[in-house]
Formats: C-alpha cells, sequence, structure tokens
C-alpha cells in the first residue's frame, strides 16, 4: 500500500469513527434517560409504570437497530440486493417506529405526570424528548453513512461535528512512520524466541535500547541489576508467569514505578482487567499491531519520564533541605512539593538569632583542635533543637545560629514555636557552658534575639549553590534584638510582635528600643520572667515619665542585684534620661 493510500485509508477510519460517535450519542442518551426514568418512578406512581418501561424497551430495541447500522460492512449488507431507494425506504421506516414510540409514550407520560403535580422525573422526560427530536433530525445521516456516503453524513451533522472530522484527518495524515521522539531502555520477557526477536528488532528500529529475557525468573534477575525504562512482560510463560513477575514488581519499591505493558495472546476481558487491576500500565493481544506498540511504548516512556522527573526533584528536595529543617518536615515537603517555593515569595516568619558572647577572645586565646571540638559540639545541640521545633536552619556565622520559623511549611503558630525553641535553647546553653570543658575555654553566655514579620524567602543561591533563607527588614531587626542584650545586660531580648503573638509565655516589659539606623521604636520584651510587682510598679511610673521612676528603679536594683534589666534602667536614669524610649547608639 502507498503512503498516500495508507493516509487516506487512515483519515477514512477516523472519520467513521466520528460519525458514529456523533449518530450513536443520543442513541445511547435515549437508553439512560429511559433507565432513570424507570429506575425514578415512586410506589405512588407505579400505575405509570408500564408506559415507562414501553419508553425503555423501544429505546433498546433502537440503540440494537443503530448500532447494526453503523458497522463497516452495513452498505454490503442494505444496498447489494435492492435498490438504494427501497433500502433507505426500509430503514427509514425501521428507525422512525421506536423513536416515534419513544416519542408518543413520553409525551403521554409527561401530560400524566403534570396533571398528578408531580415534577421530579420531568427533566429527565424533557431531555428524552429533546433526544428523540434529535435523533428525528439525524436519521437522514444515518442513512447516508449507511449506504457508504460520508460526505452527506459530515455534512447534516453540523458544523461543530465537521470541524472534528478536519481535525481528525489532518492529524491522520501525520506520518505513522516516523521513528518516536524519545527513546528508552525497554526490556522484552517472552519464554518465545520468535516472539523476542521480532519485538526487539521492531524496537531496535525506533531507536530504543533492547535487553531480552526467556522467563520470569531472568526477567526479575536482570530488573534487579539493571535500570530499565519500560518492561514488555508476556503472559503465559513457563515457570514464574506474566502475573507473579507483575506482582513481584509492584512488591519491590525500586521497580513499582516501572511502567509494563502485558503481551498475550488471550484477549479474554477478564484477563485484562486482572492485569490492570495488578498494576499494569497497558495491555496489548498477540499479534501485536505494531502500530499500537508504538503508542502504548510513548505512553509508557511519558510516564516514565514524568516519575524521573517526579524522583530527581524528591531527591533535589531532600538533600538541599536535610541539612535546614527535621526529617519530618522534609518529608511533608516531598508529599507535598506545591508548599514549596523555592523561587521566592513573601511569608510571616519568626526570625531567631544567636550570639555567643566573647567569641573572638576564645578563638583567639586557645588551640584551634581544644577549640572547634567543643564549639562544634554547642552548634550541633543548637541545631539540633531548632530541628526538633520545627524551625529552619538559615546559616551558622562563626558562633552565630540564624533561623526562622514559619517557612518552608507554612506555621500560622510561628511566633510561639520560635519562644519555646528560645527557651530550649537558652536552658541548652546555660547548661553547656557551666560543662568542664566550655569552662575551662571561657565559654560566655549566649545572647538570643527574637522578631516576627514579613520577609522574603527562597533560594538566593542560584543553580550553582543552594541556599535557602528569608531576607527582609525581620531579619534585621532580630539581629539588632539579639545584639542589644550586650547594652541591656540581659540573654534575650524579643519584639512586642512576637510577644503579642505568645500569650502563654510570661514577660516583663524593656522598653521602646530606638534602634541605630530606624526612626520608629519597637517595643521590647524579656521572656520567662514575670515581672515582680517591684519591678511593674517602677516600670509603670518609668511608662509615665513620672519623677518617682529613677528612684523606684534605683531600689528595685538594690534588692535584685542579679537584675540586670533593674540595673541598666536605674543607671540610664540616673545619668538624666526619662522615660520607656530607649535610643540605642551600637548595633
Amino acid at each position: 500500500m502507498s503512503v498516500q493510500a495508507a493516509t487516506d485509508a487512515r483519515a477514512q477510519r477516523a472519520a467513521l469513527a466520528n460519525v458514529r460517535q456523533a449518530l450513536g450519542a443520543p442513541v445511547e442518551a435515549l437508553v439512560g434517560y429511559g433507565e432513570l426514568i424507570c429506575g425514578g418512578l415512586a410506589d405512588e406512581l407505579a400505575d405509570l409504570k408500564p408506559d415507562a418501561e414501553r419508553i425503555l424497551s423501544a429505546a433498546r430495541d433502537l440503540s440494537g437497530q443503530v448500532n447494526r447500522l453503523l458497522e463497516d460492512d452495513t452498505s454490503q449488507e442494505l444496498f447489494g440486493s435492492q435498490s438504494v431507494g427501497e433500502a433507505e425506504k426500509l430503514l427509514r421506516h425501521d428507525l422512525r417506529t421506536p423513536i416515534n414510540a419513544i416519542k408518543g409514550y413520553g409525551e403521554m407520560l409527561l401530560e400524566d405526570l403534570e396533571d398528578m403535580g408531580e415534577g421530579v422525573l420531568r427533566p429527565d422526560l424533557e431531555k428524552l424528548l429533546a433526544e428523540a427530536d434529535r435523533l428525528l433530525g439525524q436519521l437522514g445521516s444515518i442513512v447516508d453513512f449507511s449506504r457508504g456516503d460520508l460526505g452527506d453524513a459530515g455534512a447534516r451533522l453540523g458544523a461543530d461535528a465537521a470541524a472534528v472530522l478536519d481535525d481528525l484527518v489532518a492529524h491522520a495524515r501525520e506520518d505513522d512512520d516516523a521513528p518516536p521522539e524519545e527513546t528508552g531502555r525497554i526490556l522484552v520477557v517472552d519464554d518465545i524466541e520468535s516472539n523476542r526477536d521480532l519485538l526487539g528488532r521492531r524496537l531496535l528500529t525506533d531507536g530504543h535500547q533492547v535487553a531480552m529475557a526467556e522467563s520470569g525468573e531472568e526477567a526479575l534477575d536482570m530488573l534487579a541489576g539493571g535500570d530499565f525504562d519500560l518492561v514488555l512482560l508476556d503472559l503465559m510463560m513457563p515457570g514464574l508467569n506474566g502475573y507473579e513477575v507483575l506482582a513481584h514488581m509492584k512488591g519491590d519499591p525500586r521497580l513499582k514505578g516501572l511502567p509494563v505493558v502485558m503481551v498475550s495472546a488471550l484477549d479474554e476481558t477478564s484477563s485484562v482487567i486482572r492485569c490492570i487491576e495488578a498494576g499494569a500500565d497497558d495491555y496489548l493481544p498477540k499479534p501485536v499491531n505494531p502500530t499500537l506498540l508504538r503508542a502504548r511504548i510513548r505512553a509508557g516512556l511519558e510516564k516514565k519520564h514524568w516519575l524521573d522527573e517526579e524522583q530527581r526533584q524528591k531527591r533535589f528536595v531532600r538533600e538541599a533541605f536535610s541539612r535546614f529543617v527535621a526529617p519530618a518536615v522534609v518529608d511533608q515537603l516531598i508529599e507535598d512539593p506545591e508548599r514549596l517555593s523555592l523561587g521566592g515569595r513573601r511569608q510571616d516568619i519568626t526570625v531567631v538569632f544567636t550570639d555567643l558572647a566573647g567569641f573572638t577572645a576564645l578563638i583567639e586565646g586557645a588551640e584551634p583542635a581544644r577549640v572547634l571540638p567543643v564549639l562544634n559540639r554547642y552548634l550541633d545541640g543548637l541545631c539540633s533543637l531548632v530541628r526538633d521545633h520545627d524551625g529552619t536552619i538559615d546559616k551558622i556565622v562563626g558562633d552565630a545560629l540564624h533561623a526562622f520559623f514559619g517557612a518552608p511549611l507554612e506555621q500560622p503558630d510561628h511566633p510561639v514555636r520560635a519562644m519555646n525553641c528560645v527557651a530550649a535553647l537558652d536552658a541548652f546553653s546555660e547548661e553547656f557552658r557551666r560543662q568542664p570543658e566550655a569552662r575551662e575555654l571561657g565559654f560566655g553566655l549566649t545572647r538570643i534575639g527574637v522578631h516576627s514579620g514579613s520577609a522574603v524567602v527562597g533560594n538566593f543561591g542560584g543553580e550553582a549553590f543552594f541556599d535557602y533563607t528569608a531576607h527582609g527588614d525581620v531579619v534585621n531587626t532580630a539581629a539588632r534584638m539579639e545584639s542589644v542584650n550586650k547594652q541591656l545586660g540581659t540573654r534575650i531580648c524579643v519584639s512586642g510582635v512576637t510577644a503579642a503573638g505568645c500569650p502563654d509565655v510570661d514577660f516583663r516589659p524593656v522598653g521602646t528600643l530606638v534602634l541605630v539606623g530606624k526612626g520608629d521604636g519597637i517595643e521590647a520584651f524579656e521572656p520567662f520572667q514575670e515581672a515582680s510587682d517591684s519591678y511593674a510598679e517602677a516600670f509603670a511610673l518609668l511608662a509615665a515619665d513620672a519623677d518617682g521612676a529613677a528612684e523606684a528603679f534605683s531600689q528595685v536594683a538594690t534588692a535584685s542585684p542579679d537584675d540586670p534589666l533593674a540595673a541598666f534602667h536605674s543607671r540610664r536614669l540616673a545619668n538624666g534620661e526619662r522615660g520607656p524610649v530607649i535610643v540605642l547608639s551600637e548595633k
């Protein structure tokens, strides 16, 4: 057959299939609505059931007739032994009879329902009558189709169907013999040598890499040691049959996603269903149709491509984030990658900064071999606590840890999570610096700053270096809140924004801090400190800019010599400062 003849034949088949669909649809609709109407009649409408059953019976009779008429060799049967005119007359009569019955009984049933005030079945009856009218209008198309006149049939179907026909014909002219654009490594499993040879040669011609196994056992051995993109698996084999090989593959996590196309001389529906239910991607009957084979392999390789891409993305997420967040968070990101935006997006987060007091002197005053093991244990402890509280480690700079909560996974309670982590970080740091090795090295206290706000979070490292981090004023402010501890004498300083999100945490007010480079002040608090009555009274006087504030804080500082914040306020007030606003001169 010439290329043009093959193209024309395929175009004809595609067009015939579309005409069958267009003409068969209203018939199947009549059967469907007939079944719904019969099934929807309540007991009190039992008198109407005979007419409903007549409608369904006529619809099924019509469906059988139309299905026979839409077979390929209908024209030979109808027009082989009688004139065209006689055949058309008989055809129109045979089709009109059940359609008229459907319309007649349907209209009577509709009238009966209206008289009874019953409206539940009315919509289905109206749709049934509309489909019957539609089919009556297409009788000419069915006659044209049955005698082989596709052109007139297509014209009668209207513009929409004609457009579909044009599209099908256009696609039919594509070269079926062109080699596939995507090729892969395919394992052919068949116990018959000639079958393996023929399939293998076809696949090699299309540019695929081919490996062959003559038994189920050999196939599993090759799958265990090789990397394949698709398996063509024979069903009927001695030893391990295709079902058993398929079951083994689907039970193996490494192989369960590998596309499998079953190939067998068994063309029973039950065999096909069993294979698909067992996890096969498709089923091809023998002898294998080369065009279908190519189509199945193309679909299987596309699936394998997307599965490989999905696995690559999962590996990337796991490798990229395992050092930033807890394994459970990584698992959530892999499970739902849409929750992750590496390109950067604005999110509300809480930022935590830590810093080790006296780090520079520590590094310069001792041998690195002594300092670094202790420092690394300290930093490992901090990082573990951040991950344990579902936080994200931004980076470690020397002795300082930068972390945030609320990304990559959104956490509406990120201030609470952050403060729970801060409590753990503070307790760990205090206990660590009392250990013998740390004490000998002169490990200082750990200062912590916390602030909440909006930041742009994402990968700021480009393709060459993955750096998942946060940028924005919230980050800078959190760093300043950590630094201000040195001037206040505190270990932890938390912004009012964060404190407001933690109603169950005890805070005492520090004042309004005007940070270097900032015009507006920010409320600051010291956490995990319930303000004593004397401190609360002194701060109330301070907030009101009252004359008695200096004396009140002097008394608090004298009564609590281990309270550095009370001592700070006492000193600044004694130096002539007033009110709760604290203007800072150092970062």
